[in-house]
């Protein structure tokens, strides 16, 4: 009756009327079959991803904090699956506090996915892998827009060791490592090291430019934004010369 996790994922987050459809078909199973609960979660949590991207913050943190608590009660079957989707609902968090100006409550969530996601990585990397990933993303941004870079830096740095590897085997890959190298750049920047910095600009806007080659005009907006950095990393160095 009701769809997998694994098959609501791929479904288009950017599908606002589909996720709304998709919470609706899964609200009356949920409510009766608990084991059902993490399907409602994810579900919930992709409508919030499409909400954020809208602009609809407030909805999106009503639908993300519905997520988390369905987690927090749902019962022990389906261990992992709960956990993976409670661990995803505390990054989105963290991103939807931090499109409010919540940056330190977005610390906190996005740190709790991190620990969370490193203390069962050994156990199933493949599920808690790629939400580690978020969880450091986040993680490092929030810390930046609170004054942090030091902080911040060493998460980046982590992140985007991890999505080198990653990269080369899988290509989907590649835009969120381009993400990564882009607020790398910042962070080092942040921390007054502009030669590396520019040189993690340099990587970024090379590796948005192959992709919007494959794809043109899907990634011009990211293009300029790298431009943009490496240009003002390049000026602070030609002055502090």
């Amino acid at each position: 009756m009701a769809h997998r996790v694994a098959d609501i994922t791929q479904w288009s987050v950017r599908d606002l009327e589909a996720m709304t459809t998709l919470v609706a078909i899964l609200r009356p199973p949920a409510s009766v079959l608990p084991r059902l609960g993490a399907d409602l979660a994810c579900a919930l949590r992709l409508r919030s991803v499409a909400l954020a991207r809208a602009g609809r913050y407030d909805e999106a943190l009503i639908d993300v904090e519905e997520a988390l608590r369905i987690c927090r009660r749902a019962p022990l079957v389906r261990r992992i699956v709960t956990e993976v989707q409670f661990a995803a609902a505390l990054s989105l968090r963290a991103h939807v506090l931090q499109c409010v100006g919540r940056e330190r409550e977005a610390v906190d969530d996005a740190r709790n996915a991190l620990v969370l996601c490193r203390g069962r990585l050994s156990h199933a990397p493949h599920r808690y892998g790629p939400v580690l990933l978020t969880a450091l993303y986040e993680l490092a941004r929030s810390l930046d827009k609170t004054g942090e870079p030091g902080q911040a830096l060493p998460l980046g740095e982590e992140l985007v060791h991890i999505l080198r590897r990653l990269a080369p085997r899988r290509p989907r890959y590649d835009p969120f490592l381009a993400g990564a190298l882009h607020q790398l750049g910042g962070y080092i920047s942040n921390a007054g090291e502009l030669t590396d910095a520019l040189r993690a600009a340099d990587e970024s806007l090379q590796l948005y430019r192959r992709l919007d080659n494959k794809r043109p005009g899907s990634f011009a907006l990211q293009v300029d934004s790298a431009t943009h950095n490496r240009t003002l990393f390049l000026d602070r160095l030609k002055h502090q010369g």
